[in-house]
């Protein structure tokens, strides 16, 4: 009897103790380890007006997120990326070349990939690595779509999955702006 009594007191010690201990632990919000795609905001470059696009996990201070200069020229039908290193911009998507197919492409937290065109509204991402695919555990872009394309602005949905392999997709809205007073039509 002694002995049930002693465990029963053993047991509610440890429940107190337990208890008192996970309220200590402060939780997480899970939504802000989701890795995000979105454009930001208009920004410069060489003073030219181009997209700040993120591609990072989502922190308070935007300006600590990474993101990169994108630039949308409509007469073109090119996508372009900033390269700090070489001062240049490069081409990510190329919407008139029913062959396209580009170099590496390195956007923010997201693994390198590179991109084919698969008919005219999507491009699919695959590694640069060997047989085309990725070790497991990476943040990558699986393929990237075009929503809407007009001589203002290139909509373009980018399909692409975390390190755990849950699968998000992000909207980039990115305007040509030199024709920014122009009325927008499709084309």
């Amino acid at each position: 009897m002694q002995k049930k009594i002693i465990l029963k007191k053993t047991k509610l010690i440890l429940y107190i103790i337990i208890t008192n201990f996970f309220s200590l632990i402060q939780a997480q919000v899970l939504e802000f380890y989701k890795p995000i795609i979105i454009t930001q905001r208009p920004g410069s470059v060489n003073n030219e007006k181009i997209d700040l696009g993120i591609f990072d996990f989502f922190k308070q201070d935007t300006s600590k997120m990474q993101y990169e200069y994108l630039r949308y020229d409509s007469d073109k039908a090119v996508l372009y990326k900033y390269d700090e290193s070489n001062k240049v911009f490069k081409t990510i998507l190329c919407l008139n070349d029913q062959n396209f197919k580009s170099k590496e492409i390195k956007l923010g937290i997201f693994d390198e990939f590179v991109l084919t065109k698969e008919n005219t509204n999507s491009f699919k991402a695959t590694s640069p690595y060997g047989d085309g695919r990725y070790p497991s555990h990476h943040k990558i872009i699986k393929s990237i779509e075009i929503l809407q394309k007009t001589k203002k602005r290139l909509i373009i949905r980018v399909n692409y999955q975390d390190e755990f392999e849950w699968k998000y997709f992000g909207i980039l809205i990115l305007s040509d702006y030199r024709y920014e007073n122009v009325e927008d039509e499709d084309s």
